[in-house]
């Protein structure tokens, strides 16, 4: 059987952090690949870093991600799923690992749920953010997973994959899955794993979870 798919999304600015991420998060129970935005689509199966044809930037993650999704359902066929996470944030492998093996066939489920209003993006996230400030989006109404840590199951990812629009015209990654998810009946369930956003430092490229806590 397939092994899931453990996505690490990161940026060129911060690669030294995505690649120390993967290795962090190297286990047999998946395929780690960590991605970033760049001028082509291509896969560098040593530092397991794919790069994508999107701008890498914030405004643009939600392309990043569609377009990592997009890809890994065409180069892994018949896997069980995908969990999507940040270059920045310590988890458990091992405690992961469970929930997936667990809950591989829920169609979505994270770390955390929440339900936002359509509504305009804050002033304070676009300034701190986005590379253009003059930019004032709306993003959708959603029950969603935070980007911290999100699963998409297999059957769930063709609805990924066919919402190109949604996510070329939204700003929020994490709330246009959400809204892509709910229109098609999935709803997401928060399935605990204890997690660390941990601030770009030092100290990231070498932290490991359970040793820290």
């Amino acid at each position: 059987m397939e092994k899931p798919v453990l996505l690490v999304c990161g940026c060129e600015r911060y690669r030294a952090y995505l690649e120390a991420a993967v290795k962090r998060m190297d286990r047999s129970d998946w395929d780690c690949i960590g991605c970033i935005g760049g001028q082509t689509t291509s896969f560098d199966p040593t530092t397991r870093i794919l790069t994508l044809a999107v701008p890498d930037t914030y405004e643009a993650l939600p392309r990043k991600v569609h377009a990592a999704i997009s890809w890994i359902s065409r180069e892994r066929p018949g896997i069980p799923g995908i969990f999507k996470t940040d270059e920045d944030i310590v988890v458990s492998p091992k405690a992961l690992a469970e929930m997936i093996r667990i809950h591989q066939t829920r169609p979505y489920w994270g770390f955390e749920v929440q339900f936002t209003r359509a509504a305009p993006i804050p002033d304070a996230r676009i300034q701190t953010r986005f590379q253009n400030h003059q930019l004032r989006p709306s993003h959708q109404a959603a029950k969603y997973c935070f980007g911290a840590g999100y699963w998409i199951s297999s059957a769930a990812i063709p609805t990924i994959v066919a919402a190109a629009d949604e996510y070329a015209n939204s700003y929020l990654e994490d709330v246009c899955t959400g809204y892509v998810m709910n229109k098609a009946k999935y709803m997401p369930v928060c399935i605990r794993v204890p997690y660390v956003e941990w601030p770009r430092t030092p100290a990231l490229l070498s932290v490991n979870f359970d040793s820290e806590r």
